[in-house]
């Protein structure tokens, strides 16, 4: 993933897992370079999880994959702040990145993470996602927050949020949050779906009041390559 490139481990999804499965993932590995896999599947593969806490692997995050009916949710209030999008602030770019820099490395089993350049994260962080979709939160023309917003057809993902730490605790990420739930109502999406690590307890409990209903847990795991 984007920031966490210098890590030991390369990325892997396991559905199902056996020996054979397990060394050719470790070979595809080493051909990078890493000496570990961190390995993502869900609470609906119990085996997989089983299989790999046998082979020396332990669990490191937790992700609640939760979704909304956007037709049958009610009319979000108005935002507590000013919200923009960056398809009309696109001047804003670097005060996204101040927040950004803080934020990214902020979230639970994220210390890793690092953003070498204003340039590469903008080349995964704001440019491949719709600006129209990017909400921005401002008070007094100061940038508080942001969030955006990926589209597939009629649905819809809740990507990445980030607040400032001098900001967080006053109600930016709930207004953004409403914000993007009225957007999608008004754009017609069928669903949003989002994804939070299952220590962010406050914003877990706010999505469950906005109607987000629990579809499935992701659980990553770090280990060893096979031999």
């Amino acid at each position: 993933m984007p920031g966490l490139e210098h890590l030991p481990f390369a990325e892997v999804w396991f559905h199902e897992i056996d020996d054979e499965r397990l060394r050719e993932a470790s070979a595809a590995a080493r051909a990078l370079g890493k000496t570990g896999l961190e390995v993502w599947t869900t609470d609906a593969k119990p085996a997989v999880v089983a299989f790999l806490e046998d082979h020396g692997y332990e669990q490191v995050r937790h992700y609640v994959i939760s979704e909304l009916d956007v037709a049958a949710a009610p009319d979000p209030p108005p935002p507590a702040f000013e919200l923009v999008t960056f398809a009309e602030r696109p001047d804003l770019a670097h005060a996204l990145f101040d927040i950004a820099l803080e934020s990214y490395a902020d979230q639970p089993g994220r210390s890793e993470q690092r953003i070498e350049s204003f340039e590469s994260w903008r080349s995964w962080g704001l440019d491949p996602h719709p600006p129209e979709a990017y909400f921005i939160a401002l008070e007094e023309d100061r940038v508080l927050g942001y969030g955006f917003l990926d589209i597939d057809g009629d649905a819809g993902r809740n990507a990445f949020m980030a607040i400032a730490r001098a900001e967080r605790g006053r109600g930016v990420a709930g207004a953004i949050k409403r914000g993007q739930i009225a957007w999608a109502k008004a754009q017609g999406l069928r669903t949003l779906r989002t994804a939070n690590e299952t220590r962010l307890e406050g914003l877990l409990a706010f999505n469950r009041r906005l109607g987000y209903r629990t579809l499935y847990i992701e659980i990553v795991l770090r280990g060893p390559l096979a031999a």
